[in-house]
Order: structure tokens, then C-alpha cells, then sequence
């Protein structure tokens, strides 16, 4: 698992650094393109900081789900 979020990690910092890159070249005025750039990072800013929000919603869930363990003819069953 450790290895498939480093592979995104560096997927989403590289497309970032791209676009960046991308916007910074591109044939328009400076102040413009600085423009540009802020507002593609209070975007990714405002989406991350959802994302971050909605898992640690699902890790909150998750552990505040109890398990009730009842005894059965072959062992016992565990029911969340």
C-alpha cells in the first residue's frame, strides 16, 4: 500500500509542477499568469482540503462503528 500512494503522490506533484510550468511559459502578461497560478491553487487548495475532510469523516465512521458478537452453533459471528 505504501508503494501505491507514493506512485500517486508523485503523479498529482508532477501534473502540479506541469501545469504550473505550463501557465508560467505560455504567452501571456506576468501579472496575468500570476493570476492564473493563484487561482488553480486556492482550486486545488479548496478540493484537497475537501478530500482530506470526507476521509477523515470515513476514518471517524469507522471507528465509532460497534461490533456485537453473538455465539453461534460454529463459533462465533461478529456483526457491525
Amino acid at each position: 500500500m505504501t508503494r501505491s500512494n507514493k506512485l500517486i503522490t508523485g503523479l498529482v506533484a508532477g501534473a502540479l509542477v506541469g501545469a504550473a510550468a505550463g501557465i508560467l511559459f505560455a504567452p501571456k502578461p506576468g501579472r496575468e499568469s500570476r493570476g492564473i497560478v493563484g487561482a488553480k491553487a486556492g482550486e486545488i487548495r479548496n478540493k484537497t482540503g475537501e478530500v482530506i475532510g470526507t476521509v477523515k469523516e470515513k476514518i471517524r465512521r469507522g471507528r465509532s462503528a460497534e461490533s456485537v458478537e453473538e455465539p453461534s452453533e460454529n463459533g462465533v459471528q461478529t456483526y457491525t
